[in-house]
């Protein structure tokens, strides 16, 4: 039996002083492809370009809030990030 494999987003901030990335935590929300996981995101950041736009599953970080999300694929970590405020959802 094949299952489908479950993907979430990963947070992490931009630290300047050292040039790198700390994780934040997991988004608590899932997905069922990894495309799903982009297209939410997109949606979500207008202002940035696509998380995809290279190929590697990373978005840029954010200039405001030093953010940037990762695809990752479900492995039982603990959901802790609230999802992007429903505000945005279409009725």
């Amino acid at each position: 039996m094949t299952e489908n494999p479950t993907w979430i987003l990963e947070v992490q901030k931009y630290v300047k002083e050292q040039n790198n990335f700390d994780h934040v935590g997991y988004m608590n929300k899932f997905f069922l492809t990894k495309q799903e996981a982009c297209d939410y995101y997109d949606k979500h950041n207008p202002h940035l370009r696509s998380l995809n736009t290279f190929g590697t599953w990373v978005s840029d970080w954010d200039p405001n809030m030093y953010f940037r999300y990762v695809v990752r694929k479900w492995n039982n970590e603990s959901l802790k990030i609230d999802p992007f405020p429903s505000f945005y959802e279409e009725n």
